[in-house]
């Protein structure tokens, strides 16, 4: 039994190595860490082990013995699940993204590793082969003396828990082991009752101004987990995009930009649709599992709005449309033509990550179409791909971050100066940004840089227009893209206190800026120039947490705003 239980602490040991070496980046204290994720997933070990000891008892019958032991491994394999999603995507593994992903999942496992239905058969009933002998073995613990000894370490694990702290802490969502972090964040799924939806009112000022319209040829190019950290212009932490860097002293480059979420679906929403990604409550039986949930037909969506004015709108990518639904809803949100990997001119390119040819392939194929709409207005929006975990340089096959952050650097350079010289620039207005902030642990340099809550969600943004060269201190967002756009070719500019302006005379910055958290699913941030403030989710009781503003208005506004954001999708 002792054998067996040092078996299942490695996973336990390896979390901990891997959340005190993140710890240690930020406050240069050893074993911090390492003692927090003992102490909270002392209880988790508990229920696991005492699986493990009834199953191991001679009175424990045999049927008894197989379904404890079988529900031991299976929470085994949840844990060791768990550890990989934190290491990758600086995440915890949550029941939603097991119903939204569980499915492409599969397909995307298969595309990595080159595995066909008979192989991933062969490799699953290979792991499974073990759990199910040791559940089905007749093994138990016959000698009194052993039985006893591992009850005291079974009793101790629980007073251990006393230890856990994790709410004084920065990065606590870190410590949780994944139940408790599931449990915590289910508060997002509380829903608002009718007595509270009866009497919830939220009325929001907004100014507009009248300007000239113009339509311009209008391309957005949203790069994947492009992050201010990896620029030396926007943050000096890290210098891999010397191509961008130099974009964006020569045009006009906003070094206080935000993504409104944490996931590629929410950068689209919030560029393509002018709303925030922010979700009603919801249940895994409504849907609420289901990619861009509440977000489909918009009507004033930015290829509907840019339809009217008489632009052809195109959605190019290399990605597999079929992950996150991306076909269906693009489709649903008006764009006139759509293309992803299935295209025949990406067949002589080697594929990788969702079955997608390089950042390299998709530009060229970009001037392509760049060329074919040159008779009339056209909107096109490009979604990348190569700069996606887990980070893959196409030309050499290295894995490395900086590696395939400077290639697709690389290839935003070359496709920006061909459409320089094919005249792109003299009626056209590129808008480059990131989709959200890379799906690594935070950097050091970026909390003492940007801060706790801000340095999530701070994202490059370029505007190259061939007009003015500028600098943008002021805080924006991915909103204020889709709602500089549409005030550009309708005339008629409007903001309010969550909504800025990016283009024209005047730049004018939204007073609040919501995120949508990925590390707390349960809270969204949000950032002023100065302060940042956390709402948690709760439907009723949603609510500040920690320091608010002092006036009490100013706290209302904040928390009805979120409210009425969640509510307003409800209704959808």
């Amino acid at each position: 039994m002792l054998k067996f239980s040092f078996l299942l602490a490695i996973p336990l040991f390896l979390k901990c190595l891997y959340v005190d070496s993140f710890i240690f980046h930020y406050t240069s204290t050893r074993l911090l860490g390492f003692g927090q994720v003992l102490a909270n997933d002392a209880g988790f070990y508990c229920a696991l082990l005492l699986l493990f000891y009834i199953s191991l008892l001679p009175q424990t019958n045999r049927l008894l013995t197989a379904l404890l032991r079988f529900s031991g491994f299976v929470l085994f394999g949840i844990y060791i699940i768990d550890y990989i999603v934190i290491i990758n995507f600086n995440t915890h593994l949550t029941l939603g993204d097991v119903i939204k992903y569980a499915d492409y999942s599969y397909k995307y496992i298969q595309q990595i590793y080159i595995l066909n239905n008979v192989n991933i058969s062969l490799i699953v009933a290979l792991i499974l082969a073990a759990p199910v002998a040791l559940s089905l073995s007749k093994y138990k613990i016959n000698n009194l003396r052993y039985q006893k000894l591992p009850v005291f370490i079974i009793a101790a694990l629980p007073l251990a828990s006393s230890f856990s702290d994790t709410h004084k802490y920065a990065h606590s969502w870190i410590y949780k082991n994944v139940i408790d972090y599931n449990l915590t964040i289910l508060s997002e799924s509380s829903s608002y009752s009718d007595n509270f939806l009866k009497s919830f009112s939220f009325n929001e000022e907004s100014h507009c101004l009248t300007k000239d319209a113009k339509n311009k040829n209008i391309i957005i190019l949203m790069v994947e987990s492009l992050s201010a950290y990896q620029s030396h212009y926007f943050s000096g932490i890290n210098d891999w995009t010397p191509n961008l860097d130099l974009i964006a002293g020569q045009n006009q480059a906003f070094t206080n930009f935000y993504a409104n979420g944490f996931i590629t679906e929410d950068g689209e929403i919030a560029l393509l649709t002018g709303l925030h990604p922010i979700y009603p409550p919801s249940t895994y039986t409504d849907d609420g599992g289901t990619s861009f949930h509440s977000f489909y037909d918009i009507k004033e969506s930015l290829p509907n709005i840019l339809k009217k004015y008489g632009y052809q709108t195109e959605f190019l990518t290399t990605a597999d449309l079929e992950f996150g639904n991306t076909g269906n809803w693009t489709q649903s949100i008006g764009f006139d033509y759509i293309e992803g990997h299935e295209r025949p001119e990406y067949n002589q390119w080697e594929r990788f990550h969702f079955q997608a040819a390089p950042d390299e392939a998709l530009y060229i194929r970009a001037l392509d179409r760049i060329k074919q709409n040159s008779a009339h207005n056209f909107f096109i929006f490009i979604k990348t791909v190569s700069s996606h975990h887990p980070y893959i340089n196409p030309e050499n096959k290295h894995k490395s971050e900086s590696e395939t952050i400077m290639y697709t650097d690389k290839q935003i350079g070359r496709f920006y100066r061909q459409l320089q010289a094919g005249g792109f620039f003299n009626n056209g207005i590129l808008v480059i940004v990131g989709d959200h902030h890379s799906m690594t642990p935070l950097k050091k340099a970026e909390f003492d840089l940007f801060g706790q809550f801000k340095a999530a969600a701070k994202i490059p943004m370029v505007i190259a227009d061939g007009g003015k060269k500028a600098v943008e201190n002021h805080q924006f967002q991915q909103i204020d893209i889709f709602n500089s756009l549409h005030g550009l070719v309708s005339g008629k500019q409007c903001f309010s206190e969550w909504n800025g302006v990016l283009l024209g005379e005047q730049n004018i910055p939204p007073k609040y800026i919501a995120h949508r958290r990925g590390d707390n699913r349960d809270i969204i941030s949000v950032f002023t120039e100065n302060k940042d403030y956390l709402i948690k989710l709760d439907g009723d009781n949603t609510q500040l947490i920690g320091n608010g503003p002092e006036d009490q208005s100013a706290q209302n506004t904040l928390v009805n705003k979120i409210n009425a954001l969640r509510i307003r999708r409800q209704a959808q």
